[in-house]
């Protein structure tokens, strides 16, 4: 069944607005969850956290292969229950906060950077001008008065 046949077609006004429209078509990708590599410093596996440092000190081989069985058993099984308790749920929270953060940046913070922006060209034209006026003319004299001083190394 394609994406577009199990959408949810809905009219708001005159648009026709679809689910697929919000997804684009895109396809997850269910065996690389982590494409943009955001997380490689959760790779962690039984030898990067455990390791006998040599022959003369080991467990039981029993020992060993039963703690890498449970160490990687328990951290699979531990993560799927807890994302299965808690994922949907903070997927709903995280899709609102960041609908809500980037309706405040498009329509609050973005509107009132552009207009302290124009508020503040007026303020920099007057400040530019005293600039200008007073010190300048100052400053020009300084650099007429150490302008023929020339340094020689000897």
């Amino acid at each position: 069944m394609a994406t577009s046949e199990r959408s949810v077609k809905l009219t708001i006004g005159e648009e026709n607005v679809t689910t697929a429209d919000v997804t684009k078509g895109e396809n997850l990708d269910l065996k690389s969850r982590d494409p943009e590599e955001l997380h490689t410093d959760l790779k962690v596996q039984f030898h990067d956290i455990f390791g006998e440092p040599d022959e003369t000190v080991f467990s039981f081989d029993f020992i060993w292969t039963w703690a890498f069985k449970l160490f990687t058993n328990v951290k699979l099984w531990c993560y799927r229950i807890t994302s299965l308790i808690c994922g949907l749920p903070l997927a709903i929270y995280w899709g609102i906060y960041f609908a809500l953060l980037s309706f405040c940046a498009i329509w609050c913070c973005e509107p009132y950077m552009k207009a302290y922006a124009i508020e503040l060209g007026c303020v920099r034209r007057i400040f530019q001008t005293m600039l200008n006026a007073f010190f300048r003319p100052c400053f020009e004299v300084m650099g007429y008065c150490f302008y023929n001083i020339r340094i020689q190394k000897s």
